[in-house]
């Protein structure tokens, strides 16, 4: 059963368009509001198979509508209907995807032959296959952060993308090629071996195939997170010596997090049980033991102390050396016999 938005501001040939579509097919579920803003919420509630819309309307109008709707990838079919007969509005409807542009007064004669065309053409969804692949590259990123809310959150996002509205054939095979090509992406990393989960059964209901994806991407972020767990030392080793070796540098905890593979907020809470101390006051008490080694050579310069360990600015290196060690740069070196 297909579902029609009508979008008016005019009741009258509100109510008389969906009286010709209900004559036209009574299983139709039309629906009908009287300016675009009203029809983008119910979009955003629950996705039509075809908007038809005026153009003058308050608050939205129909061609700002239509450039909502398309913008946002809903993948639904839109018929503009208007007074007017200006070349512009028919331009630019093309230029958002509008597959018919009909003028007022519309009748059974213009209107079902486009019905017609527009509700049993098979195929009508144009899927960028650009967009899929910027969303699987985020998805490879979030679970190699093992940040599986944010897995889910993409699923979610994916379903309004308008995927949704696929048959149910075409949506498992959409799943499944790209799941596999998930899988090449994170073997690509070459640290962890992942292989594809069983080929899931034949799905029932486009819910069943969102379902397999959301088991797939759980079991994929667990498998990782197990085999980062009996790895916990070699991963803190491997993000310490990153940060020793840039300690001069303002490197950042979402820098170092990168480049272990983990989410920031993971990395910070795993920093801290693995060291007992911030990712800040680890770098800070790094960076005063190398200025104690250097304060013990007497050819530097307390002020250039405080630019070779990454203090630009020297106050500011005077005062964290004090918090750290009890004593001014110059109070140290004082305490080792050098003036």
């Amino acid at each position: 059963m297909a579902t029609l938005l009508v979008v008016d501001d005019e009741p009258i040939i509100r109510a008389g368009l969906v009286k010709l579509i209900k004559q036209y097919d009574p299983d139709c579920e039309v629906l009908a509001m009287p300016n675009g803003a009203a029809a983008l919420e119910q979009i955003n509630k629950r996705i039509p198979d075809l908007v038809l819309t005026d153009i003058r309307m308050p608050k939205m109008d129909g061609l700002e509508l239509c450039r909502q709707i398309d913008e946002n990838r809903f993948h639904v079919k839109m018929v503009v209907i208007s007074g007017y007969s200006d070349f512009f509005y028919a331009q630019k409807c093309l230029t958002y995807g509008v597959k018919e542009y009909l003028l007022k007064p519309i009748t059974e004669k213009e209107l079902y032959p486009v019905l017609d065309r527009l509700l049993k053409e098979e195929g009508a969804y144009s899927l960028s296959l650009i967009h899929y692949e910027e969303w699987l590259e985020t998805v490879e990123q979030t679970i190699w952060a093992v940040d599986i809310d944010k897995v889910y959150a993409l699923v979610e996002q994916w379903v309004e993308s308008g995927y949704a509205h696929l048959k149910t054939a075409q949506l498992q095979q959409i799943v499944e090629d790209g799941l596999a090509l998930l899988v090449k992406k994170l073997n690509s990393r070459s640290v962890y071996r992942f292989e594809m989960g069983p080929a899931g059964r034949t799905a029932a209901s486009r819910s069943e195939v969102i379902d397999y994806l959301k088991q797939e991407l759980h079991r994929l972020c667990n498998e990782l997170h197990h085999w980062r767990g009996g790895m916990e030392k070699n991963l803190f080793e491997e993000a310490k010596a990153y940060i020793d070796q840039h300690i001069t540098e303002e490197i950042s905890l979402e820098d170092v997090a990168e480049k272990v593979g983990l989410a920031p907020t993971y990395f910070s809470f795993y920093f801290k049980k693995m060291t007992n101390e911030t990712f800040v006051q680890y770098r800070m008490k790094k960076r005063i033991e190398m200025a104690k080694k250097l304060l013990e050579l007497p050819h530097y310069k307390i002020v250039d102390v405080g630019m070779e360990i990454g203090y630009q600015n020297y106050p500011h290196f005077t005062k964290i050396f004090k918090k750290i060690t009890g004593l001014s740069p110059t109070e140290y070196r004082q305490m080792l016999g050098i003036r």
